[in-house]
């Protein structure tokens, strides 16, 4: 088996402040010293993926102040160390700051209000505002998000044998107190407790076509209370859900937060990750909770995160003096002194299934004659008063763990099995307008799993004030039965600017193709132009989702770039024939465009009788370059023009169907002057396995016939022509298409939708409209 080592980081980072909005204020700036620590530290260790504890979700925007981490510190050298990007990104609520309304202290009030003195211990995790010590996970590997599981909601009480309602605690009857938690807490605060302080994460990443599970969490510290020991009790369960969940015979009363049943099945990779509150040996934590884990069969313990900074530290004395636990071990430099400190303890962990080899682990815990021992600190000792100056970063040090990751196929192959119209929505002439502006041209649509939003982008080409280049929200109701206008609501609008945040320069941008990322960002394809108007060229940018700023553009291939118009022209896309399509696979990893047809010096544009030569092309977007371009045949023109009318045919977009380069790809006919609305629509199934590579083919017009001939296109099947459907509008310009949701009964939903051109060229004979289209698709491996 090949495998490749992987470095797995996990760092309570204290990103957390105390009042709601401050972490945005102080990662705003690339001056705040805290943060510009945190990331030296992960620049230091350069990991793969990390998770951070502690830091805050902010609930209107859950991207922005990562966004901001990553632009103003991870991606700035500090201190000579390497920048670090992570294109991947998972966030979500927390349970911490959320009112529960109920008096769960039990000093006698309902605290209520964010921020009051007594809130956080009232509320579900603690915490003075919603959203406070959250959780943030970076990769630089694709996270597959549609199946990503989160237990935020699942209930304490519906753990069998929990410590809720089964607490073995005998109540000291000469104390008013109840020490027995199911006499301390109401029936009405145990229907409701849930068990996550923050939450519980079972994040998919895809590591070179091999899926591991990353489980995150971060129990609730064993303190901060009472003889009751509510916390030590909640934070033993925390740890257990995660044992039960590895275990496939304890784990069938396990709910995610989608209905979703039961553990991880056996035979999976994982890694648990995450600050677990809770030494093996030393410390507050209920009955050895972390030995759930650091004892467990099913988990790799043969190797511990270990540093020789922790051995010095353990030199403080004080608590330290009493530990059974080893120094080298411990991950987090606490309070020294008795009677009430904990000392240093090992409660950050990084632990893989028993099928994941360690070849290192290592604790960020430099001694103090090291240069980079300034990023720790001394953190205090027992002799010494806490002060802020002492902790220069965190309390906890950042762990890593190098793991040998199999080296995998790339997942399943799927293919199309059924394919079944639903419904349409139909909008002729200006019938929608959403934030003062006409809803049309929409030329590509995209779906997010996660908020489950539609973004429908419009070919705008700023021209005018009315046509600033933008992309819509919608919601769908797509529930595989009917489908018509009153199922479709309009959101917002966002208009896309350039890097300084100023509108686009007229005729400057064609908008095509979109895809959303996982990092809250969305591409966008332009078709460029090659007209006697101008000449410019097709480009692939990036942006912005909330604000619609421009972040980067990826490299074009000089291949497509136009060298002249008409008869000028020797090289690159011809006008209006470029980037129609852009997609992201299932994993994140590859981004596909293509043209809609043959580049000038790859042979003529479809006609009725020969059929055009398009491009596909993929990019890797680890590393932000063009990984591959293959050769894809569209058909001919399906009605022959008459006379001088125009006629186009050509690929108009693409959608994988999985990580290995299975696809669907649709194809737009056109032709003027002819009856109906002159479109004809065909889409199919496409396979690149036995493609060949043409990216170091410049011209396939200038390859001899023989040469040709050893080129193999996109292998094509044809899943719906839809003139079959014989719908009684006929067929738009259509132009999109993306999956959506499951469907009730477990079909794919798929999304088809057209660009009326403005309605510019009405009558046509027939008027353009906007149409959106429902289908149900049945996948089956192959």
């Amino acid at each position: 088996m090949t495998t490749r080592p992987v470095r797995f980081s996990q760092f309570n980072a204290s990103l957390n402040r105390d009042a709601q909005g401050d972490l945005v204020k102080d990662l705003s700036t690339p001056n705040n010293q805290q943060a510009r620590n945190v990331a030296e530290t992960i620049q230091r260790i350069n990991p793969d993926v990390i998770l951070i504890n502690e830091f805050d979700y902010v609930a209107s925007d859950p991207l922005q102040p990562v966004r901001l981490f990553q632009q103003n510190y991870l991606s700035v050298s500090q201190n000579g160390s390497t920048p670090i990007n992570f294109p991947y990104v998972y966030i979500a609520p927390s349970n911490t700051g959320i009112a529960s309304g109920f008096d769960l202290d039990n000093n006698g009030t309902v605290v209520n209000t964010i921020g009051a003195p007594g809130y956080g211990n009232d509320a579900f995790g603690f915490g003075q505002f919603p959203g406070q010590f959250g959780m943030l996970l970076l990769s630089k590997y694709p996270i597959d998000t549609a199946n990503v599981r989160t237990f935020q909601n699942f209930l304490w009480k519906d753990m069998p044998g929990n410590l809720l309602t089964n607490d073995p605690t005998i109540d000291n009857p000469d104390t008013p107190l109840k020490e027995n938690l199911k006499g301390f807490y109401s029936d009405e605060e145990i229907a409701v407790l849930r068990l996550s302080s923050k939450s519980h994460w079972d994040v998919p990443i895809n590591i070179n076509g091999t899926i591991v599970h990353f489980l995150a969490s971060h129990p609730t510290p064993p303190v901060f209370d009472g003889p009751e020991d509510r916390n030590g009790k909640r934070n033993f369960d925390e740890i257990r859900f995660w044992a039960d969940y590895i275990n496939p015979t304890a784990s069938s009363y396990i709910y995610d937060d989608n209905g979703g049943r039961g553990g991880l099945p056996a035979g999976r990779n994982f890694i648990i990750a995450g600050d677990q509150n809770a030494d093996p040996f030393d410390g507050d934590s209920f009955n050895n909770a972390a030995r759930q884990l650091t004892e467990n069969p099913r988990i790799n313990n043969k190797v511990i995160p270990s540093s020789q900074g922790g051995v010095e530290g353990a030199e403080d004395g004080g608590a330290n003096d009493l530990h059974k636990g080893n120094p080298r071990f411990d991950t987090a430099d606490f309070n020294d002194r008795l009677p009430n400190g904990p000392g240093n303890l090992r409660v950050d962990y990084l632990l893989p299934s028993a099928n994941l080899n360690i070849r290192n682990a290592e604790v960020f815990w430099p001694t103090s004659n090291d240069p980079l021992f300034r990023l720790v600190g001394s953190r205090g000792d027992v002799f010494t008063p806490f002060s802020p100056a002492l902790v220069p970063t965190s309390d906890h040090s950042a762990i890593f763990i190098d793991v040998d990751v199999p080296v995998g196929s790339g997942g399943a192959r799927n293919t199309v099995s059924n394919i079944r119209f639903i419904g349409q929505a139909t909008y002729f002439g200006r019938s929608v307008d959403v934030a003062n502006s006409e809803f049309a041209g929409i030329s590509g649509i995209a779906y997010d799993p996660i908020t489950k939003n539609f973004f429908a982008l419009s070919d705008a080409r700023s021209e005018d004030e009315g046509a600033t280049p933008r992309f819509y929200t919608l919601k769908l109701n797509l529930n595989g039965t009917s489908f018509s206008n009153r199922d479709v609501s309009f959101g917002s609008v966002t208009v896309l600017t350039d890097r300084q945040g100023k509108n686009f320069q007229p005729l400057s941008i064609d908008p095509e193709g979109i895809a959303l990322s996982g990092f809250g960002t969305v591409f966008v394809s332009s078709e460029g132009e090659a007209s006697a108007a101008r000449v410019t060229a097709p480009f692939i940018k990036e942006f912005d989702l909330f604000t619609g700023r421009e972040l980067r553009s990826l490299p074009i291939p000089d291949k497509y770039i136009p060298n002249g118009f008409g008869a000028n022209q020797t090289r690159g896309v011809r006008n209006n024939l470029a980037f129609e399509s852009l997609v992201l696979t299932p994993n994140g990893r590859t981004l596909y465009t293509a043209t809609e047809g043959a580049l000038v010096q790859d042979g003529p544009a479809a006609s009725a009788t020969n059929p055009t030569r398009a491009r596909i092309l993929s990019y890797d977007l680890l590393t932000g370059r063009p990984s591959g371009e293959f050769l894809y045949v569209a058909d001919p023109v399906v009605l022959a023009p008459t006379g001088n009318n125009f006629a186009v045919s050509g690929l108009v977009d693409l959608l994988p169907l999985d990580d290995r380069g299975t696809l669907l790809a649709l194809e737009r006919s056109f032709t003027a002057g002819t009856p109906g609305t002159g479109n004809s629509i065909k889409l199919y199934e496409i396979t690149l396995d036995n493609a060949t590579d043409i990216s170091r083919i410049e011209s396939l017009s200038a390859l001899s016939a023989e040469e040709l001939a050893k080129v193999k296109p996109a292998e094509k099947r044809l899943l719906l022509d839809f003139d079959q459907l014989k719908l009684p509008t006929g067929l738009d310009n259509i132009e999109g298409m993306t999956f959506g949701p499951t469907l009730p009964n477990g079909q794919q939903s798929l999304v088809i939708i057209s660009d009326n051109n403005f309605n510019k060229f009405n009558p046509n004979p027939t008027p353009t409209f906007t149409q959106i289209m429902s289908f149900a698709i049945d996948l089956a491996a192959r």
